[in-house]
């Protein structure tokens, strides 16, 4: 491929964008103000669910390839970051979700001993802790060939 690629913004989405475009053999500038470990994503939750995005049809895909990707970081928690963590997920049911619900491995309704305000999900899901992982992605896109400025856009 042609060209350099220019990605601003050195949080996770900005980290993982390059991430992904360096592996499929672009070269890639990461341009960020801060070093990735000052920005609002390292203090950021990271557990893994759907967000309400549009569109509403792509969405229940999309979040199932990232529930993928992180499943596969479980294994290397100090280095990634990714681990598991079981609760209850509230104000939320089974049937408010989209078809991508049936494919999360013991995602339920919570018993009332779980939930006893009721309507909540019990689940079991990655969460990332975004220090660790924010370093993780750096080392890929350095590892691929990509380079990080402290620089304004």
């Amino acid at each position: 491929m042609d060209g350099e690629t220019i990605v601003v913004g050195g949080g996770v989405i900005g980290l993982t964008s390059a991430v992904v475009l360096a592996e499929a053999g672009r070269r890639v500038r990461l341009w960020s103000p801060e070093e990735p470990r000052a920005t609002t994503s390292a203090v950021a939750g990271g557990l893994w669910w759907p967000y309400r995005i549009q569109p509403q049809e792509r969405v229940g895909a999309w979040a199932l390839r990232s529930l993928e990707v992180y499943t596969g970081l479980l294994d290397r928690p100090e280095e990634t970051g990714a681990r598991l963590v079981s609760g209850v997920h509230a104000a939320t049911r089974l049937d408010g979700l989209g078809t991508w619900a049936a494919e999360v491995d013991g995602l339920r309704a919570a018993t009332e001993a779980e939930y006893a305000p009721g309507d909540g999900l019990w689940a079991r899901l990655p969460v990332l802790d975004m220090p660790t992982h924010l370093v993780w992605l750096r080392r890929r896109l350095e590892a691929a060939g990509g380079r990080v400025e402290r620089r304004a856009a």
